[in-house]
């Protein structure tokens, strides 16, 4: 039988791992939305009657470049399915924010609810795609900061090119 205080740290356990993952599916499902949404405007600049009316003056190599690159971008968005990952990630948000919304329901939980809450939130780990670890360590480390009692924790180190595209790269070994 687990102590009243084992019992609020498994808790407190529980409820970090889930606020990280809410917090990290948030911000996948906001880089693919805006991915999407850069596309979609290259795509509609690229192809409209303006753009082209100034392409007459401008040079042919100019032409060209954008030409490739609304082609590029609009290619990446269908291989990678950035609209589909949005709805993914933020469907996986939804998830752990319903069983937050469980958990501070029953503040004094026992080893029986603490089991349900570990099944249940390996049942949305299980439908997650790989985890970027770059990314999952900006969120704890904005995690850590969120709470008061933790701001005097040191962040966890992250180098310049592993912050800036740890939407990009899983960085296996951050």
């Amino acid at each position: 039988m687990e102590t009243r205080e084992e019992l609020k740290q498994q808790r407190w356990e529980i409820v970090w791992a889930v606020q990280r993952s809410q917090r990290y599916h948030s911000r996948r499902s906001a880089f693919f939305d805006r991915w999407h949404k850069i596309t979609l405007l290259a795509g509609i600049l690229g192809g409209s009657a303006a753009i082209a009316s100034i392409g007459k003056d401008a040079p042919a190599w100019l032409i060209l470049i954008g030409g490739a690159l609304v082609a590029t971008l609009s290619a990446m968005d269908l291989v990678v399915g950035t609209g589909e990952m949005a709805r993914k990630h933020n469907d996986l948000r939804r998830r752990f924010c319903n069983l937050e919304l469980m958990m501070q329901r029953s503040p004094l939980a026992d080893e029986l609810l603490l089991a349900d809450w570990r099944s249940e939130r390996l049942s949305i780990e299980s439908d997650e795609p790989p985890a970027y670890v770059a990314l999952d360590i900006l969120v704890e480390n904005e995690l850590a900061r969120s709470f008061s009692h933790l701001k005097d924790q040191p962040p966890h180190e992250l180098s310049f090119i592993k912050r800036y595209t740890a939407h990009f790269i899983r960085w296996e070994d951050a």
